[in-house]
């Protein structure tokens, strides 16, 4: 069954290797015609621990099932990867972070509720180590600074930053 089939998918696609590859590959074939099955294949790659991650969900951003305006492909990839993968969003080198703050930035010109929402996990920022700490810091800068945000990224990002 589907419950049995996407648990195995997160399973395997925390892992490396051929097998990895080959399931995500069927799995990706047999359902590739259901939009919502195809979330959890998206969720399953966004969730792995992988170093490799971050380079994964970002070339899946470009991914022809993807849409970076529909709210469901968002939460599925950008959201899940933020707040299920505490592992990636939170490297060292502040890759997770930069990621995340690219697709806020970009999801804000035309739906600020889910940009907003989406920057809601870097709330807890300043509970980080110094290097971490500084990434953190740094991609919410950026994200602050940048012209034109919405007044829903606006008021969060300034918040957190001040705050």
């Amino acid at each position: 069954n589907m419950t049995d089939e996407a648990h195995a998918l997160f399973l395997l696609a925390a892992t490396s290797g051929a097998a990895r590859d080959k399931a995500l590959d069927r799995f990706f074939e047999r359902w590739k015609h259901d939009h919502l099955v195809i979330d959890t294949w998206f969720t399953a790659q966004a969730v792995s621990p992988l170093p490799a991650t971050v380079k994964r969900v970002t070339d899946l951003i470009s991914h022809p099932l993807f849409s970076i305006t529909t709210p469901n492909k968002v939460r599925a990839l950008v959201g899940n990867f933020a707040t299920l993968n505490p592992v990636q969003f939170n490297r060292p080198d502040g890759a997770g972070y930069a990621f995340v703050s690219d697709q806020v930035l970009a999801i804000d010109r035309f739906n600020p509720q889910i940009a907003a929402r989406i920057l809601g996990v870097f709330r807890s920022w300043r509970s980080l180590e110094p290097a971490r700490k500084r990434q953190a810091r740094k991609a919410l800068a950026r994200v602050a600074a940048t012209p034109h945000l919405s007044r829903d990224v606006y008021e969060i990002v300034s918040r957190m930053l001040d705050g």
